[in-house]
């Protein structure tokens, strides 16, 4: 009987040995197991700050990028403005001095003028007065088919109311309609673009009352001569 309960206690013991040994593989087996995935969390980890700096490197790169395209922007705002004030400084100096070479030569004309009227002084021939102005007049033209400036043609030209103004009409059967008649006030090209006017009159066909008149002239030229 004191045999069995010795022999039951060395089974219990070695029971319990094997309790504890199982217990210590398991876990040393979780620790394993516990130690893989601390493993893979710390290169995720890894992997995640390495990711994290390829973008915080990305990012202040463009944002170099940016203020260097900002920085290139503001200078050409400022070189646009600096041009835009130069552009603005030519344009008023070409306004204030694009007639100079006219003016110029308008003062030429001027001095014939005064020396032609200092010789008039005492004058009486009348062909060399007007001898003299229509040189000055000659010069004058001159001076302004140099700028541009040409006579419109008017007189037996139709009536174009873009380079004439017709202030008269005129009924006449010497003239086609509308054909320019007489000149009272030349107009002039400046290059491509009317300057002035002509100032005109202007054919009409005769009306039934003139028509009449000049049938009637004859007649009325026999009557007196008798």
């Amino acid at each position: 009987m004191g045999e069995d309960k010795d022999n039951n206690n060395h089974h219990k013991e070695l029971k319990d040995e094997e309790l504890k040994i199982e217990d210590k593989n398991y876990h040393k087996l979780t620790k394993n197991e516990l130690g893989l995935k601390l493993k893979e969390k710390e290169e995720l980890i890894k992997k995640m700050e390495e990711k994290l700096k390829e973008a915080e490197e990305l990012a202040r790169k463009k944002d170099s990028l940016a203020q260097d395209y900002l920085e290139h922007l503001k200078r050409l705002q400022a070189d646009f403005e600096n041009y835009k004030k130069r552009e603005e400084k030519k344009k008023k100096e070409f306004l204030e001095f694009a007639n100079e070479g006219l003016l110029s030569n308008l003062l030429g004309v001027v001095d014939n003028l005064e020396r032609a009227l200092q010789a008039t002084e005492g004058e009486c021939n009348i062909e060399a007065i007007r001898e003299g102005i229509n040189h000055i007049l000659r010069e004058f033209h001159s001076v302004l088919s140099k700028e541009g400036v040409k006579p419109i043609e008017a007189k037996g030209h139709k009536f174009d109311p873009y380079q004439h103004e017709a202030v008269m009409t005129v009924e006449t059967e010497d003239y086609p309609a509308e054909t320019v008649v007489e000149e009272l006030r030349k107009g002039y090209y400046f290059k491509s673009k009317v300057l002035r006017p002509a100032m005109v009159k202007v054919a009409v066909p005769l009306s039934q009352e003139s028509k009449k008149e000049e049938e009637e002239k004859p007649e009325k030229e026999e009557n007196k001569q008798q």
